[in-house]
């Protein structure tokens, strides 16, 4: 079952943030959150994107419980002013301008996403922005359901569902849930981008 998510607590929020900015991740890796100064800055960044997701409009959890969150869109949608604010407000709350100048060079040096690709080639899909499982419902198969309501927004479009990730471990386990990595952008010593995809 899937729901769009219309309201938000502060705790949730502050859970979807803190999934990400306390990821462990393996050794050598160090994700994008090495651009921010400190893991409460991921934090609230990632917090601000959960709120310009739901105003947008484009987000989703596997029921009223809330168990897990999921947010994507059409190549064809839009964001609209109020999700974008909430986007720009949190880059400008939680990044120092040379870190946001390092971001753009990186982005350059990982070389052009698989997004990118399609958008160049005007092919529609599905991108997921963010995918998270809240701490106490880990480990229970929440990730496979709230995926699946991306997969199934894909079929229904007839396009494949892009997502990127920074760690090799959350790589593995859409590839086991029926990703491909598509594409693999190495941005600096520990810093990568996996671009994985469902096409079928």
């Amino acid at each position: 079952m899937a729901i769009k998510v219309t309201s938000l607590t502060e705790q949730e929020i502050s859970e979807i943030g803190e999934a990400f900015a306390y990821y462990n991740y393996a050794d050598g890796e160090y994700g994008m959150s090495a651009l921010y100064k400190s893991k409460e800055d991921v934090k609230k960044y990632i917090c601000g994107y959960a709120r310009a997701m739901l105003k947008a409009g484009f987000l989703y959890s596997t029921s009223e419980e809330h168990e897990a969150f999921i947010a994507f869109k059409s190549s064809k949608e839009s964001l609209g002013f109020g999700a974008v604010s909430e986007l720009i407000k949190a880059v400008i709350r939680t990044m120092r301008f040379r870190d946001m100048i390092k971001l753009v060079k990186l982005a350059k040096k990982g070389g052009e996403s698989y997004e990118d690709s399609l958008k160049k080639a005007k092919k529609p899909y599905v991108f997921v922005g963010m995918l998270v499982v809240r701490r106490k419902y880990q480990g229970q198969g929440y990730m496979r359901k709230v995926l699946d309501i991306a997969y199934e927004e894909g079929k229904k479009l007839g396009c494949p569902v892009l997502l990127d990730t920074d760690a090799a471990l959350k790589r593995d386990k859409y590839v086991h849930l029926g990703m491909k990595n598509v594409r693999t952008r190495k941005f600096d010593e520990g810093i990568v981008l996996y671009d994985l995809a469902k096409e079928d």
